[in-house]
């Protein structure tokens, strides 16, 4: 694909369709360096799939999530946030094992986390899942989805199948060893099995170093090597240092568009929802890239995941950066 064109989509009455983790997240109520420190939490929604279809939800796009939660209260919470902001939760699965959340620190930077994971990684199977496929243009995925052997066995055949029926494929690789079993290379099964299956990926730096050992951002040739190799177009997300993207032989810089930095948590996120709605509304890659950096600095402004994202014909209007 070329920055200068135009993704070519599928037809289906839903927008997107994510898959993955649901979780609560306990972000601390001060700004501090370890978790350690942390005396209060505040309660929000979380976990990158459903934080990507509820924002894309409230700029008017049809969403849709396949993941696992507990038959508890923060299951029954989860379940009324996702039908309260219009994001279909028939791919949602009720299990018997807790719900899973994760302790967060507010943060400005590169937030420290704990998660305790539980119900996200029991999904299984269902034939609903395959039919809101059908009926998806865009499908998204993440790590998390694969970092378990059940979970990771029914997100890989949902992949599959989506990639049979020319869905558009957005991987998260939000890829961290300790959330794998133990004595499992997942960053080397990512990148025999799932690379192979993504058109755009959007790794962090920290991501580049754990699955391509890529530990110099500025090393270009590897990168474009890499998207030529895999025909895929990568979007690499440096923190305050913007973006670059890579594809199609090229590669484009972006600065961040961040003016108030209120807390980091969800900032890729927001950038996938800005991102994923430029797409649908016909924009190319170019423009879609700076649409989710738009996207992610206005969220920077709000504490966790959630925020009223402006669609990306606001920021042409009122654009927060060049």
């Amino acid at each position: 694909m070329k920055f200068d064109q135009k993704i070519y989509l599928s037809d289906g009455d839903l927008d997107v369709l994510t898959v993955g983790e649901l979780l609560i997240d306990f972000i601390s109520t001060d700004y501090v360096m370890e978790l350690k420190s942390a005396v209060h939490f505040q309660k929000v929604f979380g976990g990158s799939p459903g934080n990507i279809a509820v924002n894309l939800s409230g700029m008017g796009f049809q969403t849709a999530v396949i993941a696992s939660v507990g038959k508890d209260e923060f299951g029954d919470y989860i379940q009324a946030f996702l039908e309260q902001r219009q994001v279909n939760a028939e791919g949602l699965q009720r299990v018997e094992e807790a719900t899973s959340m994760i302790f967060v620190t507010k943060s400005m930077e590169n937030p420290k986390y704990l998660p305790v994971r539980n119900a996200d990684y029991c999904l299984v199977d269902k034939t609903i899942h395959y039919q809101l496929i059908d009926r998806c243009k865009i499908f998204h995925f993440t790590a998390w989805a694969l970092s378990m052997p059940n979970i990771r066995a029914v997100t890989m055949d949902l992949v599959q199948y989506a990639r049979s029926h020319q869905k558009l494929i957005t991987f998260d690789p939000n890829f961290r060893q300790n959330l794998w079993e133990k004595n499992h290379d997942g960053a080397a099964w990512i990148r025999q099995y799932v690379m192979p299956l993504v058109d755009i990926i959007k790794p962090s730096e920290v991501d580049a170093a754990n699955i391509w050992n890529i530990k110099d951002s500025l090393d270009e040739n590897q990168l474009i090597g890499l998207s030529h190799k895999e025909d895929m177009t990568i979007i690499l997300t440096r923190g305050e240092r913007g973006l670059t993207a890579y594809s199609g032989g090229e590669s484009v810089s972006m600065p961040s568009c961040a003016d108030i930095v209120v807390d980091t948590t969800g900032a890729g996120d927001a950038f996938w929802a800005g991102f994923l709605a430029s797409v649908l509304m016909d924009h190319t890659i170019h423009e879609a890239l700076k649409h989710g950096s738009q996207s992610a600095g206005y969220n920077l402004g709000f504490v966790g995941a959630i925020s009223d994202l402006p669609l990306p014909n606001k920021f042409e209007e009122e654009p927060l950066c060049e």
